[in-house]
């Protein structure tokens, strides 16, 4: 049996709406879902991990993964925000045809597109980039795909957040079929905007952080990145 519905008030924005029983409407439903962490690392994990990875150890991070019974990823992004990834020799050159994807890419795909392709890390790309005087700006804007990984959310997330206005974005003008579809095009400045107007849309320790860092900050702190490795 279906009940009935009823004209209330959303409790945040007083908007009209109907409903059985729910207190807000369905553009503030969103701002009051209980986000639960899926990898809870706790202070004795943290300890374990530190004590057993070690990034030069070819399987490591798996090892760990399955004693915790978790996925790859989430260890070694863990590794990464404890500080226990250990860099890239410095003898792993950039190659000739490395340099030269680089010029290729640069302006069509961000930075951690190109590190994704190139097996490298994301701030290595992006120092690669301010050595060279390249500029690395996206001028076309991001696809749905970079968006997904720069957020680290499914893409059906994102359409959401386009759907309900809380993201800009525009099609991209491409020689693709109305059925392919065009892919999406989001600016730096309209993926400001949605963080400014709504910060509790996504989760932040899901985002790439380098990216988002560079992106809140303009740029400074790859520029002091690039200073110190100077020195």
């Amino acid at each position: 049996m279906t009940g009935i519905l009823h004209k209330v008030r959303c409790a945040d924005c007083e908007k009209e709406f109907e409903t059985k029983f729910a207190r807000w409407c369905p553009d503030c439903r969103w701002k009051h879902r209980v986000r639960t962490k899926k990898y809870d690392w706790t202070p004795g994990r943290d300890a374990a991990l530190r004590q057993r990875y070690d990034s030069r150890v070819r399987g490591r991070a798996a090892e760990i993964a399955r004693a915790f019974g978790w996925p790859t990823w989430a260890i070694k992004k863990r590794a990464r925000t404890l500080g226990l990834a250990h860099p890239r020799p410095e003898f792993n050159k950039w190659t000739p045809e490395e340099i030269e994807y680089l010029w290729n890419h640069a302006g069509e795909r961000t930075a951690h597109w190109i590190a994704k392709k190139l097996g490298r890390s994301e701030t290595s790309v992006v120092l690669k980039f301010k050595r060279l005087k390249i500029s690395r700006r996206v001028s076309t804007g991001y696809t749905l795909r970079e968006l997904e990984l720069c957020f680290g959310v499914d893409h059906r997330v994102i359409e959401r957040w386009v759907r309900e206005g809380k993201l800009f974005a525009q099609r991209r003008i491409t020689g693709r079929t109305d059925k392919q579809g065009d892919p999406w095009m989001v600016s730096d400045g309209d993926i400001l905007q949605f963080i400014s107007e709504h910060p509790l849309a996504f989760r932040l320790d899901r985002v790439e952080q380098t990216w988002f860092m560079d992106l809140i900050l303009d740029g400074a702190l790859i520029r002091k990145a690039l200073e110190g490795a100077a020195a």
